[in-house]
């Protein structure tokens, strides 16, 4: 599921841009996850809530925080930028404390959202 929401961000933004982008995101969540998106971001330890509520595993985490990044860069709102910005990075700690491997992408990821907190 996470995959193809994945993939529906990239053709949101290529074709319509950010308009609808985090309503679909949403959406898509709470109808494919059972997932509450804005609670999951708003937690203070969101890859505990997404692994301990939803049974995430760190290649959903991977996933999931990737999402987060496309929302962020793509979010006119300055507070919800810096919200979802600041749990992409929440998970991306916890995956580097607790994660086997790294993916490489990631510290370019990293880099990109330090500059919406």
């Amino acid at each position: 599921m996470l995959e193809a929401i994945l993939l529906k961000i990239g053709r949101i933004l290529k074709n319509a841009g950010e308009n609808h982008l985090s309503e679909t995101v949403r959406d898509d969540m709470r109808e494919g996850l059972g997932l509450d998106f804005d609670s999951v971001v708003a937690e203070r330890d969101p890859a505990g809530t997404l692994t301990g509520r939803y049974g995430f595993d760190d290649a959903s985490l991977e996933k999931f925080a990737e999402i987060l990044y496309l929302l962020a860069s793509a979010s006119p709102d300055t507070a919800a930028r810096r919200q979802t910005a600041a749990a992409a990075v929440s998970i991306y700690e916890h995956l580097e404390a607790h994660a086997s491997c790294c993916f490489f992408d990631r510290y370019y990821i990293r880099k990109e959202l330090e500059k919406y907190l």
